[in-house]
């Protein structure tokens, strides 16, 4: 089950349990003395989710799952079947980008989206990115377009080494965010670069006008 769901199971094991609570002390306090100590156990178990971070990465915040006009996208493209293999690669990509990149999130950088190409809300860029099983695609965005793009192939090869996984990913993103950051935007007006006046050689220097009175041979 994704983290996702887990905390919308656990939200409505509270809320269930509240309800109970409420419905058994009107009617029996004994009743409702067994089951305060399972809603307590539900409330430990959302505050540990809550401090590890899962309730803020599965929510959706918009450093992780949405779209920028302005930065790179770090897409794990998903089929309907997710195999083990699959999930693994999305969990370990999911693992380094949140730990190397933790700042270019805040900041919104980087943003983090998963999408099932087998939809329609995934066709149109599967079919740009060549897809036909899942991996991960960067995408880096400038002006709400797609400026370039890569697709880590490697993944696959590389998923039974988490080290290597984590370096291989940590690569390919540092280097389309430095691609980015090297690129020049474009000049200020009126700031044309001055071109230099062209220098006359010595043997291209203008005589000397001759005097008035030189006398004309007859």
């Amino acid at each position: 089950m994704e983290l996702k769901n887990a905390v919308a199971v656990c939200l409505i094991s509270l809320f269930s349990a509240t309800l109970v609570v409420l419905i058994a002390r009107a009617l029996d306090s004994q009743a409702a003395s067994r089951l305060e100590p399972q809603l307590a156990k539900i409330v430990e178990e959302l505050q540990s989710l809550r401090k590890s971070g899962g309730i803020a990465a599965a929510s959706g915040g918009a450093a992780e799952s949405g779209l920028v006009d302005d930065g790179l996208v770090v897409y794990y493209f998903h089929s309907n079947t997710r195999c083990p293999t699959c999930r693994a690669i999305e969990s370990q990509l999911h693992d380094t980008v949140r730990s190397d990149f933790a700042s270019h999130l805040e900041s919104g950088a980087v943003a983090w989206k998963t999408l099932n190409y087998e939809e329609p809300s995934g066709t149109e860029l599967a079919k740009k990115f060549a897809i036909q099983m899942p991996v991960v695609v960067l995408v880096r965005m400038k002006g709400g377009q797609i400026e370039d793009w890569k697709r880590l192939d490697r993944v696959w090869g590389l998923v039974g080494d988490k080290p290597a996984f984590a370096k291989y990913v940590r690569d390919e993103i540092g280097q389309m965010l430095a691609t980015a950051d090297q690129q020049p935007g474009p000049a200020p007006p009126g700031d044309a670069p001055e071109v230099p006046a062209p220098e006359i050689a010595p043997s291209e220097t203008l005589a000397p006008p001759l005097p008035d009175n030189i006398p004309v041979p007859q």
